[in-house]
């Protein structure tokens, strides 16, 4: 694969046409407060680190690097920001079906005791995914009490799809890519009446389960806005890119809370799944015409979500296509720690430090994206080790490994 980069500035962002084309998203994703105290609460629920990553920001030359990580978010088992919206879009669906029935609305510690499963065991949720997805969507139905099918296509590991079944979901692999397994599992879920559980929203969110995985998502955004030291202050914020979802969450979140002038938002995906890049190029959704293969797997993603889109396009100020090798690179610098904590960051989490790593090679990418000397980033790793085997081959440590070595660290600190 190439080692060059595609970098595209928008001139289009926070002009007030974009802006009114993403109202009705952005209204239809208010009042996630109610998912954020809810989460709060579950057994295992703990805020996960924000790392502040002060060798390596001088290393950079900038003033401040901090790293959000969700390696461990709901145990190492799941160790994703998608613990959090899945499995708050099935308490949902549960609740609102029990209380339809019932007339009362159960708490998720009802679910999680099975006092309805005589209605929960009816109810299958399905989706297509390329991981972490599933994982967070098998672990909801065996938490709350429901049954799970899950998509998968030909390039998803198989320690991944081994995962998911460990969960106890049904796990169906089909020839094709992403976007195929998305058609099978929407068109299985219209024919047998099961619930179709994804991010993914073509009517701005209107339809309950999109909007709960973003709300569910949330609880990381407020956890990183009210752990950086001076929201402010922060000058750039990185995202994994996919289908768009987490970064329209991030961004949202972070424009809702800045004073003034938002920091400079970057999403960073794959050359050879560039929707987003391409999207903007285009000032339209576009598909990626790469060939999906990556090692960054829950980037693989051929078209953007069309509502995440449009608040995409009026936040987002540059989107960045890079190689797998950036990525590497990038994994084997944060578990090596270069005297900060060592960090777990999974293939689809690790790329706005391989933009980061790889601005001492590329001096004008550092120049395009404003960043120098001042310049306080902030770095969202959605995802630890999700197949340990893929990331030992990686990085040359298994993920315990390094977790070990973080634990050293933060407790001699």
């Amino acid at each position: 694969m190439s080692n060059t980069y595609r970098h595209y500035h928008s001139s289009r962002r926070l002009s007030s046409e974009k802006r009114e084309l993403a109202n009705l998203a952005i209204e239809n994703l208010q009042g996630w407060d109610g998912a954020v105290s809810e989460i709060k609460q579950w057994p295992g629920y703990k805020p996960q680190p924000l790392w502040a990553l002060d060798k390596r920001a001088s290393q950079l030359g900038i003033s401040k690097l901090f790293y959000k990580d969700e390696s461990q978010r709901f145990g190492r088992e799941l160790g994703s920001f998608k613990a959090l919206g899945a499995p708050y879009a099935v308490y949902m669906l549960l609740a609102d079906a029990v209380e339809e029935r019932t007339g009362s609305r159960p708490s998720a510690e009802q679910l999680r005791r099975r006092e309805f499963a005589s209605i929960t065991e009816r109810i299958t949720v399905c989706v297509a995914t390329d991981g972490n997805q599933g994982r967070g969507l098998a672990h909801a139905a065996k938490t709350f009490g429901c049954r799970c099918v899950i998509y998968i296509h030909g390039h998803v590991s198989s320690g991944r799809k081994e995962a998911m079944e460990a969960l106890g979901a049904i796990v169906i692999r089909i020839d094709g890519e992403y976007e195929a397994s998305v058609q099978r599992s929407k068109e299985d879920a219209r024919m047998n009446g099961w619930h179709f559980v994804s991010s993914t929203s073509w009517d701005n969110f209107k339809e309950p389960l999109p909007r709960h995985v973003m709300n569910g998502y949330m609880v990381m955004v407020e956890e990183a806005l009210d752990m950086v030291p001076d929201v402010n202050e922060i000058t750039h914020v990185f995202v994994q890119g996919g289908v768009g979802s987490i970064a329209a969450a991030v961004f949202m979140g972070f424009a809702q809370r800045v004073n003034g002038v938002p920091p400079r938002f970057i999403i960073v995906e794959p050359l050879e799944a560039d929707c987003l890049y391409q999207s903007a190029v285009n000032d339209n959704p576009t598909p990626s015409s790469g060939n999906l293969h990556t090692i960054m797997a829950g980037l693989a993603c051929r078209e953007v979500s069309p509502a995440a889109w449009l608040i995409l396009d009026w936040l987002c100020s540059d989107y960045l296509a890079i190689p797998d090798q950036w990525v590497e690179q990038a994994m084997k610098a944060l578990a090596d720690g270069a005297g900060d904590v060592s960090i777990v960051s999974g293939e689809s989490a690790a790329g706005g430090m391989g933009v980061l790593l790889n601005t001492l090679k590329h001096p004008e990418l550092k120049e395009k994206l404003g960043i120098d000397n001042n310049s306080q980033v902030l770095l969202f790793g959605c995802e630890g080790a999700t197949d340990t085997q893929i990331y030992r081959e990686i990085v040359g440590l298994s993920a315990l490994e390094v977790f070990e070595h973080q634990t050293a660290v933060v407790a001699a600190s």
